[in-house]
């Protein structure tokens, strides 16, 4: 009973930290440039499918399936491909940013769900041609299925796990410096609370909200990158669910807080995990059971701050 309580919570904690990548996204976009964009979940996605076409490509293991590699080596292709995969979603956010998104921001909220829903059907095309239709697992790659454990009281649980749960923190500790200390981070934050005293001053917003989108595709990315190794799937449709959760992560926790969609994160991982072990018919009802309660008692989340990032 204790080692499953403890392996569901590392589990909870472990796929709160993913919410985290993708929430992270979602509230310094909406902090910032006031847009819920939909299509961020499949940007979480196309971190995934780069991931494992630069695993696969970097070990061989598309070519030679049987071919195994060490455990440091494979470790060291995994987090150098999940910066890859990330770093290959700068420019696409940008270029999200200033072609599609930029000539509707003083349009109905309306409109930017419906563009932003096309992108998501768009960019799921764009995987179907580029990948095929296929999900893409460990079966795929062998390497996947050779990461170690590390014994955690008794029982086994997987380095990769314990390595994303460290990565995750070290994210939200470098987002709340580089937003309370960095230059660039006080910008972006001046530009969410006042635009035009931040233009006044000689800040130009359309390079700092292309900065912020640019950003929060990085994340998503980055997100997908390191959920696709542990070992999981990468499908098509695979963002929607994350996504979904992101939205009730970052009410939980207050829009426009990075805090918050921290602590909302591991909050809605751990209870997610937990309803799996206890009760998996509300697997899915939990985390919004979770957030209907919150918004009940306390309606702008734990952590919430209206129209800054903090």
């Amino acid at each position: 009973m204790i080692e499953s309580f403890a392996v569901h919570t590392l589990n909870g904690l472990w796929y709160g930290v993913i919410l985290f990548m993708i929430a992270s996204g979602l509230t310094i976009i909406f902090g910032v440039l006031g847009i819920l964009n939909l299509a961020h979940g499949e940007l979480y996605a196309l971190g995934a499918f780069v991931v494992f076409s630069v695993v696969g490509y970097a070990t061989g293991f598309v070519a030679s399936p049987d071919d195994p590699v060490s455990a440091v080596i494979f470790g060291v292709v995994v987090l150098v491909a999940a910066l890859i995969a990330a770093t290959i979603l700068l420019p696409v956010g940008a270029f999200i940013e200033a072609v599609f998104v930029r000539p509707i921001y003083d349009r109905d909220e309306v409109y930017q769900l419906l563009l932003t829903y096309a992108l998501l059907l768009i960019f799921i095309d764009v995987m179907k041609f580029g990948w095929g239709t296929s999900p893409l697992d460990a079966g795929t790659y062998r390497g996947l299925n050779q990461i170690p454990t590390t014994e955690i009281v008794g029982f086994g649980y997987p380095s990769y796990n314990i390595i994303a749960m460290v990565v995750g923190v070290a994210v939200f500790a470098w987002l709340v410096w580089f937003f309370d200390r960095s230059k660039t981070g006080r910008i972006i934050r001046a530009t969410a609370i006042n635009r035009d005293m931040a233009t006044a001053i000689g800040v130009s917003t359309d390079r700092t909200f292309t900065l912020v989108f640019a950003m929060g595709a990085f994340f998503a990315g980055f997100g997908g990158a390191m959920v696709s190794i542990g070992p999981q799937t990468a499908f098509l449709e695979m963002g929607l669910d994350p996504l979904v959760l992101s939205f009730v992560v970052i009410v939980v926790g207050g829009l426009g807080s990075l805090k918050g969609a921290f602590v909302g994160a591991l909050l809605v991982g751990v209870i997610s995990r937990w309803a799996i072990w206890l009760w998996p018919a509300v697997e899915l009802a939990a985390p919004f059971a979770v957030m209907l309660l919150i918004l009940l008692l306390k309606p702008e989340g734990l952590f919430g701050t209206w129209g800054e990032i903090e």
